[in-house]
């Protein structure tokens, strides 16, 4: 039990604490900050100041103040440190200390980024596998977003949500949020398809609901538009562009009744497709070249000594080579390719391959890119989608988005890369 002297002590740390947050307030406000409130993680005080420690301590400095870093956590997005009077200030001892949440928007306490990847998406905010018109899914994110972030994030997405039912396809957005160029990125890729699905039920595309499939259900359709009871699929894409696999399109051929049943077995892009699905990236990669009858594959059997290749032949014989040697024996293969690869890739001895199916991935994406018959019959498969794309990019100072009908945009086909780890895709852009 806390003894009488304890508790008239304890009452006159808490009564410093709150003169020092009152101080801190003011000076705070003198500076023409906005101070954030919130109930949550104990008595502190949160307010935003761009900057590093080098520039918190100026700012402190000048005000009897000194901040520290500090083990505690109040905010799971943002940094918490303690500020300490360096001097008496009135009847606040030298000495009194209270938390300070850095919520500057851009400062999170992960990775400097304030949104984790998925963080944003449907799923992550509730709203997957439900009927919702504009109101009722403005209403529920809202909700899910004051939970879990700070005031001043989650009135700026909620902001930019309000903002997106316009019927303007440019909405000017200047001054709701500070977002960094990272976090944009992550509103764009993730947030985008809820921004999407507001602006589909303004005046641009007139849908009275939008229905969010929940997870891993359809992968092509990241929401239904509805009106008039029917369900129009919409997939959306971030930035200037997105990439879309091949399968994506494979099954939501065969999901359709209208198109279950079509024979593309005529098509040539069908076997690419099929390489692309039933092999490994990797053995895939191989394959793509051995079926077009590459150069790059013969100029590559030349220097391994085996036509046909396999990949297990491959592993074989990168196996007991050092990198150095590698590096000798595959450098006319590169030149043949135009491939430069960095040093990094280069001396990579925990994977040794790479140095091989990397070029290889990257010239076949510029072979069947140039091949017309094979383009031709990409974008006839890829048409046969009843879908309507979505462009959503959220800038600085602007929201952008652009709809197109699936069979309206050009294909072209596109690898991520080897690091990436993914299969044979393609990208769908809109026409100029």
């Amino acid at each position: 039990m806390l003894s009488f002297t304890g508790y008239i002590q304890e009452k006159r740390q808490s009564k410093e604490i709150y003169s020092l947050r009152s101080y801190v307030e003011s000076k705070v406000e003198e500076a023409g900050i906005k101070l954030t409130g919130s109930s949550r993680g104990g008595y502190h005080i949160r307010f935003p100041l761009p900057g590093e420690m080098k520039d918190f301590q100026s700012f402190f400095n000048l005000r009897d103040l000194k901040v520290s870093d500090i083990d505690k956590i109040i905010s799971s997005k943002f940094d918490t440190y303690i500020l300490t009077t360096t001097k008496k200030i009135n009847q606040i001892p030298k000495g009194t200390s209270i938390h300070w949440v850095n919520n500057a928007i851009g400062r999170g306490s992960t990775g400097g980024l304030l949104f984790n990847n998925k963080d944003l998406t449907p799923d992550m905010l509730g709203i997957a596998g439900h009927i919702l018109n504009k109101k009722e899914l403005i209403s529920k994110v809202s909700i899910v977003l004051k939970s879990k972030y700070d005031s001043n994030v989650a009135d700026s997405l909620i902001q930019l949500m309000n903002l997106a039912q316009s019927k303007s396809d440019r909405i000017d957005i200047k001054g709701v949020h500070n977002f960094t160029t990272k976090d944009l990125a992550k509103v764009s890729s993730d947030f985008g398809e809820i921004l999407s699905a507001i602006w589909s039920m303004s005046p641009n595309m007139n849908f009275k609901q939008t229905n969010f499939p929940l997870a891993s259900n359809e992968k092509l359709i990241d929401f239904y538009g509805i009106r008039m009871g029917i369900e129009y699929p919409i997939s959306v894409k971030s930035g200037v562009g997105g990439k879309v696999t091949i399968q994506n399109i494979i099954d939501s051929i065969k999901r359709r009744a209208k198109t279950s049943k079509n024979d593309n077995s005529a098509e040539e892009s069908l076997q690419i497709f099929n390489i692309a699905h039933d092999n490994t990236m990797k053995k895939g990669m191989i394959k793509l070249h051995q079926l077009l009858n590459t150069s790059d594959i013969e100029k590559l059997g030349k220097i391994v000594g085996v036509m046909p290749i396999t990949l297990e032949y491959l592993q074989t014989w990168v196996k007991d080579k050092s990198n150095e040697e590698l590096v000798e024996l595959l450098d006319p293969f590169w030149k043949f390719l135009g491939t430069k690869l960095t040093d990094k890739i280069k001396y990579d001895e925990d994977d040794k391959l790479r140095l091989i199916i990397s070029p290889l991935g990257q010239s076949i994406v510029k072979i069947l890119n140039s091949n017309k018959s094979i383009r031709d019959s990409l974008t006839n498969v890829a048409r046969q989608v009843t879908l309507i794309q979505v462009n959503v990019d959220v800038k600085s100072n602007q929201m952008i988005f652009k709809k197109n009908k699936f069979k309206d945009i050009e294909f072209k086909f596109d690898w991520p890369g080897y690091g990436a780890g993914n299969k044979l895709g393609f990208l769908a852009n809109f026409k100029k």
